[in-house]
């Protein structure tokens, strides 16, 4: 289940959609950027996106709700940090579920 909302304040949610529609026009578009972060069927659509905030058990993480002609998926707009024993990485927090 996916518990979503608009964000954790009205600054916030401002300052993350400026930053968020300024990837878009960079990197060329919604549909462009899906493509590219999923593995997509070549028939498969894209039918809308909408920038959300995905709760999750260490915090709401800021992103993107893909809904395609073959699945649902979230992006996070910033890699998140994780450790692996001493060290640090970064990676996108991202998931789908095919067949919607």
């Amino acid at each position: 289940m996916l518990h979503m909302k608009t964000g954790p304040s009205l600054a916030d949610t401002a300052m993350g959609r400026i930053a968020q529609g300024t990837k878009v026009i960079a990197e060329g578009g919604y549909e462009k950027i899906f493509q590219q972060t999923f593995d997509t069927l070549p028939e498969e659509q894209l039918k809308k996106s909408y920038a959300c905030y995905l709760s999750t058990s260490a915090g709401p993480v800021m992103g993107t709700l893909y809904l395609s002609s073959a699945k649902l998926a979230f992006c996070s707009d910033t890699p998140l940090s994780y450790k692996v024993g001493d060290q640090t990485e970064w990676s996108y927090y991202k998931g789908e579920r095919r067949d919607v």
